[in-house]
């Protein structure tokens, strides 16, 4: 079942005209505590009390068939050394998460997400930090290919 729009994001969809602007939001959290928030705009936002700084990011999400992306990927523009250092300074023995949602310019209110993920190979060079991101799940993770079943494993069913 697709996602419903709130009144106001379907309104602000279909005017002519509207100050009602879609933006990405993203959170990135370091061993569970909030580190970062930014905006996928040229300016900063503030959401339900929060200041999500204007950088720009790109997150490329699976898609909700059965036939979407394996890996998806999130890109933040390198143009502050501070997020490079707080990123990478994690990276070795850290976890971690984040949370990217939808949400409109002028309203409190999501009208996508958060969606949780966690963040891995994190690489970055001098225009670009790049990591996968893999939804809190198992089926993102390398398994054994033995299957279990009740008439090979009867112990494990009831």
């Amino acid at each position: 079942m697709p996602n419903q729009l709130s009144f106001t994001a379907t309104k602000a969809a279909t005017a002519s005209e509207t100050d009602a602007v879609f933006l990405t939001i993203l959170t990135i959290y370091i061993d569970d505590v909030e580190a970062l928030n930014f905006v996928n705009d040229k300016q900063n936002l503030v959401f339900n009390g929060k200041t999500y700084y204007a950088v720009g990011f790109t997150a490329v999400l699976p898609d909700q068939s059965s036939e979407g992306q394996n890996v998806c990927k999130l890109e933040i523009d390198n143009v502050d050394l501070s997020v490079y250092k707080t990123i990478k300074s994690a990276a070795v023995n850290h976890k971690i998460t984040c949370d990217i949602s939808v949400v409109l310019s002028n309203q409190n209110v999501y009208e996508q997400g958060p969606l949780h993920f966690i963040l891995r190979n994190i690489q970055a060079n001098k225009s670009v930090i790049t990591g996968e991101l893999h939804d809190l799940y198992m089926h993102d993770r390398k398994f054994t290919s033995i299957t279990y079943s009740p008439e090979d494993f009867p112990g494990m069913f009831y």
